[in-house]
């Protein structure tokens, strides 16, 4: 086949612009093995692979693991697997329409796929006998790649066919242009609640008035005494002994269940000769000399002395370029490609990166190898902690839960058959929890139950992952009326607060009577800012959209109607409590050519309804087809 494809690959098909989804096949999570035949899912009839959507799962698993920067629960881990489960099937429904709808991709159409990808060409163009090699090198089969290709462009027709039949009708055009492309000039000044509060002192009537309207904010919190007995996945780990016995039985038992968490990646060594951009002008100069390092390289010359005399790369220039064995992952895409798709002592380049031009020269490659118990024995120890932990934990709770069902109010007798310490927190708030046990919602329900309030024990409450406790409760106290001398102080700032908001929205629509009694804004806004120490803002067109503005501002703008010969004024309550006085003076459209807006607007709003349309079809594609999932056999 891929000989039939380097055959039609003449005149303008060679240059050809490429898309990018098909690079991300090739060269991201895919097992290019062949699977036994199981598999993870069925899609109306066609079998979505077990291999596949396992090595994506651990993937992203692995990716998880480390944004959390720790262990994932098993819903957290079953959550992943459901999502990867979903992303295969919704994609293999979507592939599945595209069959039935007739959607084809011509040998043509795959050659151009292919001949996008970068580490199939040779100075620029396909070339056949190098993407074999690639692929060989690689461990993939050229009938593969052709599969993969043909699905993804296959998926690229379908989305092209939706995104053609989303447009923008003219009645859509005009309230959007209205909405985002209209501009209003505004001036506005802030009158500050904090300094009207700072001027305000409430007399001990208005404070009696403010404390009777707001009693509910002056209650004591409810409370127990919190009494409890508590299991913890940490302290268990520490009980749990290891051996070398039982970690090779642990990693016999692993490798057969999850075989590619064992794999050695295939690493290369490579050497380097760097020669940064420094200015873009300088590029072409910079590739020409890299051009003559490669031949004088190429031509016999030691690598090493090459890369001591030009290479600026501080980190190996002083080793002969040597960057040590590396995966494929740990370098940037070009360099990877060039480097994996190399043979040991050949040297290539000038290959172009962020960094500039390299050199290339392979050094040696590890194929890739299944890790041995040695090298596997330190990450397994701590899982097998974990996992023994975890069944001393599960033990713990049903000891605990047993107990606690025999002596279902006494604390001290379950401690005891548990062989656990009673622990205590005195004053337990059904607001904020307390002591050790913190704000916990499902500790804060459990201990405030009607139960536990009438001194029963809790069922096992989680306090969080790997730690459970059970409660009992004493002493509850209801919530009191704090006396009006205690919170004086809370009182008077609270009220000072309040009242401030008040004198600043007063002050703000005063000033848009006088205004609209024909003052001038000038003169009001000195008297108003005298009083409030405020700087009025500078007339300035505004948009909708316009962050720089205060939203409540920008809502009372465009909520008024256009002004005719004369300013409109009015006045907003800020989400701060600071009031505004605004004056709307002019209305326009946004400066720039209409029919250019129109269009790109026109582009936009397609491309939204494209996308809203295209996930209601996937979706609609999925909901249609018939899907039998196994994702037992990705466990």
């Amino acid at each position: 086949m891929l000989q039939t494809i380097h055959d039609k690959l003449k005149g303008w098909l060679a240059g050809v612009v490429l898309g990018i989804i098909g690079l991300v096949f090739v060269f991201w999570g895919i097992n290019w093995t062949m699977s036994a035949p199981n598999y993870a899912a069925k899609v109306n009839g066609s079998e979505v692979a077990v291999n596949d959507v396992r090595q994506s799962y651990q993937q992203q698993l692995a990716q998880a693991e480390r944004q959390s920067n720790g262990t994932l629960s098993d819903a957290q881990r079953t959550e992943i697997k459901q999502r990867v489960l979903n992303d295969y099937v919704n994609s293999e429904a979507l592939i599945t329409r595209a069959d039935e709808l007739g959607y084809r991709v011509s040998d043509e159409e795959l050659l151009t796929s292919m001949a996008k990808v970068p580490l199939f060409q040779v100075d620029g163009k396909f070339d056949k006998g190098h993407a074999v090699a690639v692929l060989r090198a690689q461990g993939r089969s050229p009938l593969e790649i052709e599969a993969l290709f043909r699905r993804d462009a296959k998926l690229q027709q379908l989305d092209a066919a939706l995104n053609l039949s989303s447009f923008a009708t003219a009645s859509e055009m005009k309230q959007i242009r209205a909405l985002t492309k209209q501009q209003r000039e505004i001036s506005w000044l802030t009158l500050s609640a904090e300094k009207y509060a700072a001027a305000a002192s409430p007399d001990e009537a208005a404070l009696k008035v403010y404390y009777d309207a707001h009693k509910s904010q002056y209650m004591t919190p409810e409370t127990v005494t919190l009494r409890y007995v508590e299991i913890s996945l940490s302290a268990l780990a520490s009980k749990v002994a290891v051996d070398d016995a039982q970690l090779k039985a642990f990693y016999d038992e692993q490798k057969v269940k999850t075989p590619e968490r064992f794999i050695q990646a295939e690493q290369r060594r490579v050497s380097h000769i760097l020669l940064p951009v420094a200015n873009p002008s300088e590029d072409a100069a910079v590739k020409s000399k890299a051009q003559g390092i490669l031949k004088r390289a190429q031509g016999g010359e030691d690598f090493a002395k090459l890369a001591k005399e030009f290479s600026q790369d501080p980190g190996s220039a002083q080793q002969g370029g040597d960057l040590g064995w590396s995966e494929r992952k740990v370098w940037v895409t070009p360099f990877a490609d060039a480097a994996y798709g190399m043979k040991v002592d050949e040297i290539t380049g000038p290959v172009k990166t962020q960094f500039g031009y390299h050199i290339l020269k392979l050094v040696g490659i590890q194929p890739s190898t299944l890790k041995t118990f040695e090298q596997s024995k330190a990450e397994l120890e701590a899982e097998y902690r974990r996992a023994e932990a975890e069944k001393l934990f599960n033990n713990a709770q049903d000891q605990v839960a047993d107990a606690a069902l025999q002596n279902a109010t006494d604390i001290e007798v379950v401690a005891r058959k548990a062989g656990l310490t009673v622990l205590e927190v005195p004053t337990f708030s059904r607001t904020d929890g307390g002591g050790a046990l913190g704000k916990v919602a499902a500790v804060i329900e459990a201990a405030f139950s009607q139960d536990v309030l009438d001194g029963r024990l809790s069922s096992m409450v989680e306090v969080e992952k790997g730690r459970g406790v059970v409660l009992r409760a004493t002493d509850h106290k209801l919530p009191q009326q704090k006396a009006l001398d205690t919170v004086r102080t809370e009182l008077v700032a609270a009220w000072n607060k309040q009242r401030g908001v008040e004198l600043a929205a007063q002050a703000a629509a005063d000033a848009v009577k006088r205004l609209d009694g024909g003052e001038s804004w000038d003169a009001v806004v000195k008297s108003v800012a005298a009083n409030a120490g405020a700087l009025p803002q500078p007339p300035k067109f505004v948009a909708r959209a316009d962050q720089d503005v205060p939203l409540e501002v920008r809502t009372q703008v465009f909520g008024q109607a256009r002004p005719a010969g004369k300013p409109l004024y009015g006045d907003a309550q800020l989400a701060n409590g600071d009031a505004a006085v605004i004056a709307l003076s002019a209305v326009r459209e946004e400066p720039g050519d209409p029919k250019l807006q129109d269009l790109d607007m026109r582009r936009q709003f397609a491309a939204q309804i494209a996308s809203t349309e295209a996930q209601s079809y996937a979706a609609g594609a999925r909901a249609a087809a018939k899907v039998v999932l196994n994702p037992q056999a990705i466990d």
